[in-house]
């Protein structure tokens, strides 16, 4: 069973500035407990078992991983806010914010300083060269890179600067040594040769003020992240931008939420962002750089103290990690949160293999209570069931035009079912964080689905997009589903109903069959005639929605800009009739818009009506709603790559008065 990243140390940063080498109260010192927000972590790049932290205070704690009591050495850094790393061949720290301090690792002392006005620095591969962000006199302005020798550390000398006529705030240098690379508050990203000093790119980005920049390391990406321009104003209003090398193409961009740094692993196959942002998805998300699918996530902070009344266990506090990064060999991830406590995880085989396997696809889990034994055909039940639905769903596509596209499911090496197997309270939290998992479970009175530790997964997780002002916010849908049923219901209709949810289609309970004939007659004149109307088919609306699921059409990428949602009402003749405007703008282009109306039993969603856009990437779209009992409706959309957003509208009511004359 694929199971979460698994916590193997902690460490508290409880050590105060009297304990540290060199102690300097830095201007913004915090004795409260805000001061202990770890902003900075990094392991070293040639011991797996060193780790650094830095906090708000400017506190920094090297760390060993096996000693999880006493930090090995605690330095102070002269400035609050400050970031820290390790030179290549890992004997230097530094660490910077309006002065950046080199230390030597071995010893813990200052070893050089150096003018700064940014905490973003570079060292090249080799550890020869550091680059900087330059102090400016006059206006106390940054402008341009500074490039520094510091092969002999206490006597550093410029190589050179580059400069350039805005604000500088990231820098990095490739690790080939070919590139530097610095991003501006103007939204521009300017890359250098290394060598000659001149220009080979210029690159124009919508952001106002960049966190960080970075070349992957097998400078295969290079990725800026940062506030965006139009929204900075807000919250959660920060996400990357990722371009390919060398041919300086856009690979994608994410703006999931408040994604507030981010590391590559060594090998260059994953990245883990760090949202620290409540309102916006807390957590560690590690994703498969190619395609910018979620390998996995990291969600749970800190345990909840016992609670009788709350009989769950591994209740957590959410996690709230400012930085995050990967050990050396690229099995562990480093945490630095806002709790003051740096967290080591390490992945599972199958979280490192994960990129080269199939995503969104529909795996199988059987939970078993205790003391019961698995049915003895339940895998081949399952899998007979779950071709049937295939097959419905691929006729239902062809039906309405959309060619025999269905759904996928996880196989074994012998093209059956593969089925998880899990038992009631088990030591472990299964990982729930892309595909669609469907627990089936036994029909045993009381048995509970939290008892299987699946309550607390990260399936069916939404997440705010960054946006303007306030109201509903804009939601965007993860791609980790579960769905649950019975081992009664394994049967082509009930379980392809069971399955709609999951393909983000209108929730539909199955409806049986009445036997009795005069009972038929009756629903038939009263136009009641569920037998009738085949529940289990899909309208033309849902076919044309799952044309362009990810589920029905598995090679997506998973790079999705922010779309836009908003609603203009204009009156109609009748006083329960309006017409609802909605501009909506997605730069992946819009394949269709669905309004939804809500129910008043269990948050259900009926679809009213739907439109196809083919692709625009702007778009007016206008419903008419007469229904004056039609309080709260939602409109949906799904581009072109299969993302999802929808945002929740209430209906005011509409003024009887006559508009008064001009």
């Amino acid at each position: 069973m694929p199971e979460k990243p698994k916590l193997i140390a902690n460490f508290t940063a409880k050590y105060q500035l009297s304990d540290a080498n060199d102690a300097v109260m830095p201007e913004g010192f915090s004795f409260d407990i805000d001061g202990r927000l770890i902003y900075s972590v990094a392991f070293s790049p040639v011991d797996g078992s060193l780790i650094a932290s830095i906090n708000r205070n400017g506190i920094i704690n090297l760390w060993d991983r096996d000693n999880t009591e006493v930090p090995v050495k605690v330095l102070s850094h002269p400035e609050v806010y400050s970031s820290i790393g390790f030179s290549p061949n890992g004997k230097l720290l530094a660490s910077a914010s309006w002065k950046l301090v080199l230390w030597d690792v071995v010893t813990g002392k200052k070893i050089n300083t150096l003018e700064t006005s940014s905490n973003q620095f570079a060292f090249s591969a080799d550890g020869k060269l550091l680059a900087t962000i330059p102090v400016i006199a006059k206006y106390f302005q940054e402008s341009g890179v500074k490039i520094w020798d510091i092969q002999n550390p206490k006597a550093i000398t410029e190589v050179a600067i580059l400069p350039f006529n805005e604000s500088a705030c990231a820098v990095d240098i490739s690790p080939d040594g070919k590139w530097v690379a610095a991003g501006y508050i103007n939204g521009t990203v300017n890359v250098w040769d290394l060598q000659t000093h001149q220009i080979v790119k210029t690159l124009e980005t919508s952001m106002l003020q960049m966190d960080y920049l970075k070349f992957s390391p097998n400078n295969t990406y290079m990725v800026a992240g940062g506030d965006y321009r139009e929204l900075y104003p807000y919250y959660s209003a920060k996400g990357y931008i990722m371009w390919e090398l060398p041919s300086w193409e856009r690979k994608g961009e994410v703006l999931r939420g408040h994604i507030e740094n981010m590391s590559f692993s060594p090998d260059d196959k994953l990245c883990a962002n760090a949202n620290h942002q409540r309102y916006s998805g807390r957590g560690i998300e590690i994703w498969d750089i190619s395609s910018g699918a979620t390998i996995t996530s990291i969600i749970r902070g800190k345990p909840l103290p016992p609670n009788e009344k709350i009989p769950i266990a591994n209740i957590t506090y959410p996690l709230e990690p400012r930085d995050v990064s990967f050990s050396q060999d690229g099995r562990l991830v480093a945490t630095g949160d806002n709790d003051g406590v740096i967290r080591v995880w390490e992945l599972t085989p199958e979280h490192l293999s994960q990129a080269t396997k199939p995503l969104n696809v529909v795996r199988m889990l059987y939970l078993l209570p205790t003391g019961k034994t698995p049915l003895p055909d339940i895998r081949q039940k399952i899998d007979t069931t779950l071709k049937s639905v295939q097959k419905l769903y691929a006729d239902e596509m062809e039906r309405h035009g959309f060619g025999r596209k269905t759904f996928t499911y996880e196989t074994d090496e012998n093209g059956k079912a593969k089925v998880y197997l899990i038992e009631e309270k088990p030591t472990y939290t299964p990982d729930f964080s892309n595909d669609i998992w469907l627990a089936i479970y036994d029909d045993k009175p009381g048995n509970w689905i939290g008892d299987y530790q699946i309550h607390n997964s990260s399936a069916d997780k939404t997440f705010r997009y960054p946006g303007k002002g306030v109201g509903h916010p804009l939601i965007g849908y993860c791609h980790g589903k579960l769905v649950t049923t019975g081992i009664k219901n394994l049967k082509r209709n009930e379980l392809a109903s069971v399955l709609r949810p999951a393909f983000d289609l209108p929730n539909k309970p199955p409806q049986r069959y009445e036997f009795n004939a005069l009972i038929r007659l009756f629903k038939r004149m009263n136009n009641k005639m569920p037998w009738v109307r085949k529940w289990h088919k899909l309208t033309r609306c849902e076919a044309e929605w799952l044309d362009k699921s990810r589920f029905f059409n598995p090679k997506q990428p998973f790079f999705d800009k922010r779309p836009e949602i908003e609603m203009n009402v204009s009156d109609e003749d009748g006083l329960d009739t309006r017409l609802f405007k909605f501009a909506i703008t997605d730069d992946d282009g819009i394949h269709q818009v669905q309004l939804l109306i809500e129910k008043n039993i269990g948050n259900q969603q009926d679809l009213y009506n739907c439109q196809a856009l083919n692709g625009k990437k702007k778009a007016d779209v206008v419903f008419r709603i007469t229904d004056p009992e039609i309080h709260t409706f939602v409109l949906r959309m799904i581009d072109m790559h299969g993302n999802i957003a929808q945002r929740e509208f209430i209906r005011g009511t509409k003024s009887k008065e006559p508009p008064k004359e001009p």
